[in-house]
């Protein structure tokens, strides 16, 4: 049996049953609701476009305006479940999208070339609904011209239609291929055969980290010109997570730099979505820094990457607005010079009760966004497709501009990375730099000032956390010579007991590196309360997408691979996604934050 789930329409209906067979769920998710069409209509790529995108991927199209045929992908609404043969090409057999929507895709396996998905970005394809398209499936059901009735006059002939699915990475390598049957007639009970007529899910997770994904029909009634079974099928609610892989125990997401109030307040790309706005869930910047002391001016582009007020104000998402604090060498590390660092200041620090500073609320108070990518690439050297090629820093916050306490970091990245490098960002915690701002992405690592509440300058007083007017990051060469502060966060590894990191982590990323060297800070800004902790992806409401999330971590613990921090929602926390998790989500359902009720 394959489950379903709710994820276009629906609220808390069956939530538990729903819960304990979901797969995980997560990013932009391409529903094709967005797409024009009037009523009972299609679109088949006759205006020569070649295809159409939605949520973060591109559908092809191959129009032949002589035979006025297509292949690849096009886009209906058509309701008509009994039309048959040609008159039902364009017609999924359930009637409606996947959930009850209106327009869903349809694919054709045609003469040009395979129909294709490309995603904007590499990343993971969390999973997509599949049914079958009208042509097929009454083909199948009853026998045409061209093709016979599945499981023949008697019904025990062993028939078969499948769908395949090739995973491909940025470089056209294949990375997998799953298959999903569209009907079987191969079981001793003949009871059991069936032709899909509802939508499934398939979990396409297990393709890894990829580009494009290519789909293909094969049957078991074919002839001399091939296969016989119309090569139709429709697919709907594509759900996919670009860029980012999650493989250690450190899942936070990002905070979103910008946001698009017309597609569910997402990420949008500030230097190519036009209806890309500044995150209001920002309430303010960087106004000014007190101090900038680069590790050395010995980087390409000396006026260009050295100005310190390219750290100030908002965050553009372009990743040459940015300033270096430089990196270190091996002979500068060994000599005992000291790492690059800049100190923002936030509000005015003479006022009292000023409220630019930042404070301890609820959620994360601020973040940092780097100029880090997602690279698309395996290289020899060192790049991974999926992994994070990005420079790490320490944060620091003060009151007085004096007294600094570092947030406690976790690198758990195994070894040497090389120059060109990537690092995986779920082994990283509290370092500036995890999080993507480059090639489309704008995202900033967050920061919670509860981290550091224990430590003795807080404790005393000399840091108020909540009147921080102070954040000082500190460049860290990756070479391994620098270390985390591990000791005391707890160690998933160590499951079922809680226990912590018994030492100390050296810290790896790309070094040596040259041109803007060491961490390019391009903002850090100051975040709005988050009352609402079920709010997993801060978009402001408890909605659906955090609902998709949550199931994806259900039932999961810290350390393990389906494992969200955001969605261990309960106070206080214990580190598994449960019962109490679920109450609590239930109880934030459909709430808004302030922030966002504002706009």
């Amino acid at each position: 049996m394959v489950w379903r789930r709710t994820l276009k329409n629906g609220g808390l209906v069956c939530l538990i049953g729903v819960l304990a067979a979901v797969k995980a769920a997560s990013g932009y998710v391409a529903t094709f609701e967005e797409l024009p069409l009037a009523a009972e209509s299609y679109w088949n790529g006759s205006d020569g476009s070649g295809g159409f995108s939605s949520g973060g991927a591109h559908f092809n199209n191959n129009y032949d305006t002589m035979y006025g045929s297509w292949d690849g992908f096009s886009y209906s609404n058509i309701t008509d479940t009994a039309a048959e043969g040609m008159a039902g090409q364009f017609n999924a057999i359930t009637g409606t999208g996947q959930d009850g929507s209106a327009n869903y895709a349809v694919g054709y396996a045609g003469w040009a070339g395979p129909p294709t998905i490309t995603l904007d970005a590499a990343g993971v394809v969390e999973g997509l609904y599949v049914t079958n398209n009208n042509s097929a499936y009454y083909s199948m059901l009853k026998g045409d011209l061209f093709a016979k009735k599945f499981g023949g006059a008697g019904g025990d002939e062993p028939d078969w239609f499948v769908l395949t699915i090739t995973g491909k990475d940025a470089g056209g390598a294949v990375t997998k291929v799953l298959e999903f049957y569209l009907a079987d007639y191969r079981f001793a009970d003949n009871g059991e055969d069936y032709i899909v007529d509802t939508w499934e899910y398939v979990d396409l997770s297990a393709l890894g980290v990829l580009k494009s994904l290519e789909f293909g029909l094969r049957s078991s009634d074919v002839g001399a010109w091939g296969m016989n079974t119309p090569a139709y099928f429709a697919i709907d609610t594509v759900v996919l997570e670009p860029g980012i892989v999650r493989a250690g125990p450190y899942t936070e997401g990002g905070v979103n730099g910008y946001i698009d109030p017309n597609n569910h307040w997402r990420h949008a790309n500030p230097l190519g979505d036009a209806g890309a706005i500044l995150n209001p869930i920002f309430r303010g910047w960087a106004r000014g820094w007190a101090e900038y002391a680069p590790s050395d001016d010995e980087w390409s582009g000396a006026g260009v990457w050295n100005d310190p007020n390219k750290a100030l104000g908002p965050a553009t998402g372009d990743n040459f607005d940015i300033v270096s604090l430089g990196d270190l060498d091996g002979s500068e590390i060994d000599g005992g010079a000291e790492a690059g660092r800049i100190t923002l200041v936030f509000g005015d620090p003479c006022e009292a009760g000023d409220t630019g500073a930042i404070r301890d609320a609820k959620g994360y108070d601020f973040a940092v966004f780097e100029n880090g990518f997602v690279s698309a690439w395996n290289t020899v050297g060192g790049s991974v497709a999926g992994q994070m090629l990005g420079e790490l820093g320490y944060v620091e916050v003060s009151s007085n501009g004096r007294d600094f306490v570092r947030f406690a970091s976790v690198s758990l990245t195994p070894g040497p990375v090389g120059r060109y490098g990537t690092i995986e960002i779920s082994n990283v915690h509290n370092l500036a730099g995890k999080h993507p701002n480059a090639n489309g992405l704008c995202v900033g690592t967050p920061f919670d000032l509860r981290d550091v509440a224990g430590d003795p300058l807080v404790m005393n007083s000399t840091v108020d956390t909540n009147d921080i007017h102070y954040v000082r990051i500190v460049d860290i060469p990756g070479s391994g010579d620098f270390y985390d502060e591990a000791e005391g966060h707890i160690d998933a590894t160590k499951w079922p007991i809680i226990g912590v990191y018994d030492h100390n982590h050296p810290i790896y990323d790309a070094w040596v590196t040259f041109g803007s060297g060491g961490i390019d800070v391009e903002a850090v800004g100051v975040l709005n309360e988050q009352e609402y902790g079920a709010d997993v992806d801060l978009n402001g409401v408890v909605d659906m997408f955090d609902f998709a999330l949550f199931a994806s971590a259900w039932g999961s613990r810290f350390g393990q691979g389906a494992w969200i921090g955001g969605c261990d929602v309960a106070e206080p926390e214990d580190l598994v996604i449960d019962g109490r998790d679920l109450a609590a989500f239930a109880g934030q359902w459909l709430k808004v934050e302030k922030w966002r009720a504002e706009e």
